[in-house]
């Protein structure tokens, strides 16, 4: 492990970070009204048991009180220095480091939230993502928003913690570094001199009260992409960087590329499954050749090859896997102890930004419940899974890890359930690692598999099992439709069952991606007509926020028409053509439309037949005690001959993956 670059330590200034790995500051912060939660520590608390060299606990924390958190922040003031006193002797007993960024959002809020008070920025120029309308700084504001940036730079030290950041790209450093957001024509504006100048003041206050050995960075963007004729380009933010190497204030750079004002440009900027992997990586490197200065980078660096290579050819000096650890906070013991191979990784399905939980981890944010290790049982048992898609995979691995012994049967001759069809457009194909990862861990643990095997009672009850496990899914939701037309389910789209063509009409119930993805996947073919409709108001309410955009340039690059508030009131065959009755959600008013194929997404149905077969003669009667589930307790244990019978995943009712995989860690980590 000696040769491994990735473990080699790192020292900045009088700071010697272990390894070459840290956590990026995050929008994970897990607090309440801006105050640390015993989430927001058992969440950090586990990376550093995990082994990580560095982590940045919270994100945007904000130091100003007319900087209104408007998403999942901590408010940097003098109230939390008892809390990061205690955060920093939890990492520095694990020679981790650690740190936390602060922001002042200055454009990027909103005037309702937080205080209610006014906002303010360089100029009065809105951010179309938060909304909000802010007022030009005047000098009173500039001079007390140093003073801000300086105090909480105090407290973060007070604090016992090895350094801080600043996030400047998108917030108000950067809106006084860009063009595109400062318009003054005072000493803060016109001149990238000028438009320096505040930031410069920031962090000259900042190293006066904390003196030369607490590190101070920033968080900066690269380049500014699609405003660069106009706004920042690598050459100006190279010059940025420079003056604050030139000034003595800067330790270390964290380098990322891109704006975050509206969604199209924050989906780049934190990429998902559409993206390349570290689409960025190169770019920091030349920052690295021209500034002179340890740096931090990660975008969508999700495995151990890549955070190697970056290393190792010194293109960087930290490389982030923010997302990796939020998926495996386990990542550098795994590679300590001879398991790399077994590390969980992220797949980039940007659940953790709507929902601040892992789409494949649900032990992550729930540590206080729910184990990322997996103790064993005081005694052994016979459990028998039905189903292998992702609950029943999960199901297999937990139990295997208790020490039980574990059949699974399977009816398909293929693994994975309904993952396999998130993941058949090639963009989004990562989506299979959750299930590869997922029967790797159950065939590493020695789990009886057995496929094209459709479980009946009989086959169940002749592996004498002490727990039965229902993970069988579900079967498209399609007979709520009206009419006599034969509907086509997601399923068969994208199980290759179904190839419609001609004018294609795909209806959506659910506001989750499987819709979209239909949509996606249909339009390759040049031919057909495809609109995608919703009684919602837009498409794709309860899809990742992050995958909107990337959908939404496939349809307008394929002309993929959308449809909203359309409810699908009817469908009725006419002259070999289907002719729709949509009702308006607003007026109600009823028009007709004709199509060649009729595509309908409303999720699932519980396959449970098998069951309520079983139910009569369980101990328990196929009953999940769902306080417990909720409170991270055991079920209870009913004495007698036979077996305890649960069901997870669809198989109870229509959800999606994390659910699913939450379900079966919930019952079977204490069985």
């Amino acid at each position: 492990m000696k040769k491994d670059p990735l473990m080699n330590p790192l020292k900045i200034g009088n700071l010697i970070i272990k390894n070459r790995v840290f956590s990026t500051g995050h929008a994970l912060s897990h607090a309440s009204n801006g105050k640390p939660t015993e989430t927001t520590l058992l969440y950090q608390k586990e990376k550093a048991k995990g082994g990580i060299g560095l982590s940045f606990i919270g994100g945007s924390g904000t130091i100003s009180a007319d900087t209104a958190p408007v998403f999942d922040q901590l408010i940097i003031d003098k109230s939390i220095i008892p809390f990061f006193q205690q955060m920093s002797e939890i990492y520095h007993s694990y020679n981790a480091s650690i740190m936390t960024q602060i922001t002042h959002l200055g454009r990027r809020t909103n005037s309702n939230a937080g205080s209610w008070l006014p906002m303010i920025a360089p100029s009065a120029v809105r951010e179309q993502l938060h909304r909000g309308i802010p007022r030009a700084m005047d000098k009173e504001d500039i001079d007390r928003v140093v003073r801000a940036f300086s105090d909480a730079a105090k407290f973060c030290k007070e604090g016992g913690l090895d350094g801080l950041e600043i996030i400047a790209s998108g917030h108000l450093l950067d809106q006084f570094w860009s063009p595109t957001t400062n318009k003054r024509s005072d000493d803060f504006g016109g001149s990238l001199e000028n438009r320096m100048r505040f930031g410069r003041m920031v962090f000259d206050s900042m190293r006066n009260t904390v003196g030369p050995n607490f590190l101070l960075g920033v968080r900066m963007t690269m380049t500014e992409h699609d405003t660069e004729r106009t706004g920042l380009s690598e050459v100006d933010n190279l010059k940025i960087a420079s003056q604050l190497k030139t000034d003595g204030v800067l330790d270390f750079l964290n380098l990322v590329s891109g704006r975050i004002d509206n969604l199209p440009r924050l989906s780049n900027y934190m990429p998902g499954m559409d993206s390349p992997l570290a689409p960025f990586l190169q770019q920091a490197g030349r920052f690295k050749k021209e500034i002179g200065l340890p740096i931090f980078h990660a975008t969508r660096v999700n495995d151990i090859a890549t955070a190697r290579y970056a290393i190792k050819e010194n293109i960087v000096d930290m490389v982030g896997m923010t997302r990796g650890h939020i998926a495996d906070p386990y990542i550098m013991t795994k590679i300590q102890s001879g398991n790399e191979n077994r590390i969980r990784s992220c797949v980039g399905a940007t659940y953790c930004s709507n929902y601040q939980l892992c789409i494949q981890n649900p032990a992550t944010a729930r540590e206080k419940t729910l184990p990322h290790k997996i103790q064993k049982a005081t005694k052994d048992k016979n459990v028998v899974i039905v189903g292998g898609g992702p609950a029943g995979l999960e199901a297999a691995r937990v139990c295997a890890e208790k020490g039980h012994s574990v059949t699974l049967f399977e009816a398909a001759n293929k693994l994975g359930g309904q993952v396999l069809l998130a993941g058949k457009l090639e963009w989004r194909r990562d989506f299979n690692s959750i299930i590869d990862w997922l029967v790797q861990e159950v065939e590493c643990l020695g789990v009886d598999i057995q496929l094209n095997k459709y479980a009946d009672e009989q086959l169940i009850m002749k592996n004498n099992p002490q727990i039965v496990i229902i993970a069988t899914g579900g079967v498209p939701n399609l007979d709520w439709v009206n009419g006599n037309v034969d509907v086509i389910s997601s399923w068969d789209v994208l199980s290759g069952a179904s190839t419609p063509e001609g004018n294609i009409f795909i209806h959506d119930q659910t506001g989750k991606s499987v819709a979209l993805t239909v949509a996606d996947y249909l339009a390759n073919n040049k031919a057909s007509e495809i609109t995608l409709n919703t009684a919602d108001a837009t498409i794709g309410m309860e899809a990742m926020k992050l995958e909107i955009s990337p959908f939404m340039k496939r349809f307008y690059q394929k002309g993929v028409k959308v449809s909203v508030d359309q409810e699908l009131y009817q469908a009725e065959k006419k002259n070999n053509r289907i002719e729709l009755s949509l009702r308006n959600t607003h007026t109600g008013d009823i028009k007709s439309r004709m199509v060649d194929s009729l595509v309908v997404e409303a999720g699932t149905l519980p396959n449970d037949e098998i069951f309520y077969a079983l139910k009569p003669t369980s101990l328990n009667q196929g009953v999940a005690d769902l306080d417990a589930m909720a409170e991270g307790r055991a079920q209870p244990y009913y004495f007698g001959k036979g077996y305890h019978l649960y069901r997870v995943g669809d198989a109870v009712n229509s959800r999606d993956i994390h659910c699913a995989i939450l379900d079966s860690l919930r019952i079977c980590k204490d069985l």
